[in-house]
């Protein structure tokens, strides 16, 4: 088995070319429109494309998620919507009284359009249907399942591709988790069965309808509050637009395998606002990805926010190699300010010009990863500047949005050779937060990719996405 603990390499990149003048035009009227409203409450610009699709803006780059700060995280209980229901159970058995019932409406219009290739275009409608969790019975055995459905209301069939729905443009329901948990010790958990993950490269990916899930066994501790660790083996997952489980190498593009995965990684907060970990897949027969992080959030007044990030991938073929032979890695850099509801960062990231990065079982953990691209190709150095805002100076905590822009530049001729690329993405949120209405989150996001170099490719998307979160009991 190898084992990737290989240091961090430096390179040295050549300065970048600046952005040809439409899309650094679209970005400089982004940023005036946004400066001149003004806002009020912190806010940070967004996480990695697969954390960001999950959640709207944080509120300060304090709480912004980070790849490994997500992996441990928990999620907490929103107020019911029948706090009467809620009442009534106060009596019962734990197994019942700290029952958990949840469900979220979505629905998604995407609409894509290629330059040389075909174009996608779908509306779909679904979302969870019932996310049951159960209190503990005897104080150690708790059960749980979610049940998904995405269908179609608007789906050409020439316009496949989106991953709305299924291959075919088809609407389909599937139990994506249904697991059992046994509390083995005060602070160590056993899960086994269907399942989701948060872990970086080895994720839910929420961003179409339905996200990711997988079948698995494992345990998780958190020691104390600045300690945690887990590790699983899984042997299936279920990608955002199928309803089957296949094995894990067969969704790596390797049909006729059968090949699992088997995870561990740790996080650890040795001060306050300093945070370190890593994950390591080992994928068998296949490869090995290790990815380490550090983050650092620094006090500089009342109304400042300031984080420093930093990441690191290796990844190797080992066994027997079915995806060949290769070895590759990529590093990063983040950082982020907010002042009295500005939030601005700045990333810059750099892969091996040996191989691509991969990431077959999930979104990918990278500081630059965007809507359309990833920038993450072999060679690939890039930079990002983003912006975020939350809109409490006019009277509209509700609203917030998010501008990024990103620019990649691989080498001009050899094996790495491909088109430089720049990347535009501007997010509209507006999230309800009283009444019955509570947590209604509206999301309008549009991107623009522009490409230059043999096999280049200009694409224009619009996303159009509602969310309905309803706390039952």
């Amino acid at each position: 088995m190898s084992t990737p603990l290989d240091l961090m390499i430096a390179h040295n990149s050549p300065p970048l070319p600046c952005p040809p003048p439409a899309p650094r035009r679209a970005l400089a009227l982004a940023i005036l429109l946004l400066l001149a409203t003004g806002t009020g409450n912190y806010a940070t610009a967004a996480s990695t494309e697969y954390l960001t699709s999950e959640e709207p803006v944080a509120d300060s780059v304090e709480d912004a998620p980070q790849p490994m700060t997500e992996t441990f995280k928990k999620e907490e209980k929103e107020p019911p919507l029948f706090p009467g229901m809620t009442d009534r159970l106060r009596d019962k058995t734990p197994f019942v009284r700290d029952t958990k019932l949840r469900a979220n409406v979505r629905t998604y219009y995407m609409d894509t359009n290629r330059e040389t290739s075909r174009d996608s275009e779908a509306w779909a409608l679904g979302g969870t249907l019932i996310n049951y969790q159960s209190g503990l019975w005897k104080e150690r055995l708790q059960v749980g399942g979610v049940l998904y459905t995405t269908q179609p209301v608007y789906a050409p069939e020439n316009k496949g591709g989106t991953l709305l729905l299924g291959p075919d443009q088809e609407g389909f329901t599937v139990l994506g988790e249904a697991f059992v948990s046994i509390k083995a010790t005060e602070h160590t958990l056993v899960k086994l069965g269907r399942q989701a993950f948060k872990a970086p490269y080895v994720n839910k990916n929420d961003s179409r309808m339905i996200p990711n899930t997988f079948e698995a066994y494992g345990f998780e501790r958190q020691h104390n509050e600045d300690l945690g660790f887990g590790a699983y083996h899984i042997t299936r997952i279920k990608t955002r637009n199928s309803d089957t489980f296949v094995p894990m190498s067969e969704a790596a593009g390797f049909p006729d395998t059968d090949e699992p995965l088997t995870s561990g990684g740790f996080r650890y907060t040795p001060s306050e606002g300093t945070d370190i970990g890593f994950v390591n897949h080992y994928s068998w027969n296949y490869m090995n990805t290790f990815y380490a992080e550090a983050t650092s959030t620094f006090d500089v007044g009342e109304q400042w926010g300031l984080r420093a990030s930093a990441q690191y991938t290796d990844q190797r073929s080992v066994g027997d190699e079915i995806g060949g032979d290769f070895r590759t890695w990529v590093y990063g850099l983040k950082l982020g300010a907010s002042y009295r509801g500005a939030g601005l960062y700045a990333a810059w990231t750099s892969t091996s010009e040996n191989q691509r990065i991969r990431n077959p079982y999930g979104g990918y953990p990278g500081y630059i990863s965007l809507m359309l691209r990833n920038f993450n190709r072999a060679g690939e150095d890039a930079w990002l500047v983003g912006l975020s805002f939350t809109f409490w100076r006019l009277g509209v905590p509700q609203l917030s949005a998010i501008v990024n822009y990103a620019r990649g530049n691989t080498p001009d001729s050899g094996s790495a050779t491909s088109p430089d690329q720049e990347e535009l993405n501007i997010t509209l949120d507006y999230r309800f937060q009283t009444g019955l209405v509570r947590g209604l989150w509206i999301r309008a996001r549009h991107a623009i990719l522009n490409e230059t170099g043999v096999g280049a490719e200009d694409i224009t998307e619009n996303r159009i996405i509602i969310n309905y979160p309803i706390q039952i009991f």
